[in-house]
């Protein structure tokens, strides 16, 4: 299950509402997940999706990354330490479209979207970011 998502600025670990500022190109998007002892180390594949839908003007068209990953270490899945639960967290550089400060998406309101789907759709999870600005 995706438990988490925040943007923050490139580095950070802390949700910024204004994660490119003051002065930079991109900004890091922090998931969050768990899952379950029998799921968390078994492999299975899934499709992790990342989407920013632009709240200002929704035709902006924006990138969307998808990656192919499994339930396993190399994906980021370890114990919690606090019982039988696995936990991953992953940080994603976003690159703004059109640049940085004052660029062409300078003032506009985003939120980020991301769903984890399993091969076979047994698994599926979405959540979403808070809303934030680009400057």
């Amino acid at each position: 299950m995706l438990t988490g998502v925040v943007t923050a600025h490139t580095g950070g670990t802390a949700e910024d509402t204004a994660p490119n500022a003051p002065a930079a190109g991109s900004f890091d998007l922090i998931v969050q997940a768990a899952a379950g002892s029998a799921l968390g180390s078994c492999g299975a594949p899934y499709t992790l999706t990342i989407s920013a839908m632009d709240l200002t003007a929704v035709s902006q068209g924006w990138p969307t990354q998808t990656l192919h990953q499994s339930f396993d270490a190399a994906s980021g899945w370890k114990p919690s330490g606090t019982g039988p639960e696995y936990q991953c967290t992953q940080t994603f550089p976003i690159a703004v479209p059109g640049g940085g400060p004052g660029g062409p998406l300078a003032g506009h309101v985003l939120q980020c979207v991301v769903s984890l789907i399993s091969r076979g759709a047994q698994i599926v999870s979405i959540i979403h970011s808070d809303p934030f600005v680009l400057v």
